[in-house]
């Protein structure tokens, strides 16, 4: 982190290469992902300037620059740092209003990111299934079991895909044509969600992301990506918008059915009263 910021202290650059150093820092969520031409086009400047601004700070390829920037972006989105930048930054006073404001902001960027359309084709992808997988793995387990759990009430056929081993349990299951497969994974990506994406599209089954960033290895390899900024947690990245992402899958789902849905809850409410399950 420290060898890149003194690279560009050494260099002398002039206003316009400090521009592009700050743009490509300043998103570093996104153009640590991308190749020179797209890390070209982001910043407003040819790839040929790109490669001798990386010249001029010292570097012989793109990709020994691209390396240096992929440390930084390892070290700022480790669990270590994120808490020791959060507990710098915000007195204990502080924290309710920290917290509730970043995830606003998440929610707030997340609507500015969607795409009605691919949320559209989507949900109609979801609702012709044959069936719905979801995978992740550690906190965002979460994502899939309330997906599970939703979809189960709208009377989907569904089966959660979590843990260590996740993309050989993939291998081995009946994903296919007719399938979708919802993969959930942010910032530096997992590798297994990713191979298991790759595997899921091999067999004919329908991929998204639902993901941070769209040119990270998660997006690349999957049929459509639906993004979810994810900063603001101490200890690890918010699910707040990746949660609200789903219910607004889950809601257009059962929009998409409305007689059909209802039915089916009318039905679940005379089991419930049946088993008197509730308190009042």
């Amino acid at each position: 982190m420290t060898q890149l910021t003194e690279r560009m202290r050494q260099a002398n650059l002039t206003a316009k290469e400090q521009a592009v150093m700050e743009r490509i820092l300043g998103d570093i969520g996104k153009t640590v992902f991308l190749r020179n031409s797209q890390m070209a086009e982001l910043c407003g400047v040819s790839a040929t300037y790109i490669t001798r601004l990386v010249h001029k700070l010292g570097y012989e390829k793109f990709s020994d620059f691209k390396e240096d920037l992929s440390q930084r972006y390892r070290m700022a989105t480790s669990p270590y740092n994120m808490f020791k930048n959060f507990s710098s930054t915000t007195g204990m006073s502080n924290v309710v209003k920290t917290s509730i404001v970043q995830d606003l902001a998440n929610l707030s960027a997340m609507e500015k990111l969607l795409d009605l359309k691919v949320l559209d084709q989507v949900v109609e992808r979801v609702n012709r299934s044959r069936k719905v997988y979801g995978v992740a793995m550690f906190a965002s387990e979460v994502a899939v079991q309330i997906t599970g759990h939703y979809l189960w009430r709208l009377g989907k056929d569904y089966e959660g895909i979590t843990g260590l081993g996740l993309s050989k349990k993939v291998e081995f299951s009946d994903i296919g044509e007719g399938d979708v497969l919802l993969a959930f994974s942010s910032q530096r990506v997992l590798k297994e969600v990713r191979d298991a994406a790759i595997l899921a599209r091999r067999r004919g089954a329908v991929v998204v992301a639902i993901t941070d960033n769209a040119a990270n290895p998660l997006a690349c390899v999957s049929d459509f990506v639906l993004l979810v900024p994810v900063t603001g947690l101490s200890v690890d990245y918010s699910h707040v918008a990746t949660l609200a992402m789903i219910n607004l899958i889950i809601n257009s789902l059962a929009q998409k059915n409305p007689d059909a849905v209802q039915q089916r809850l009318n039905d679940e409410t005379d089991y419930c009263n049946k088993k008197d399950l509730f308190c009042l």
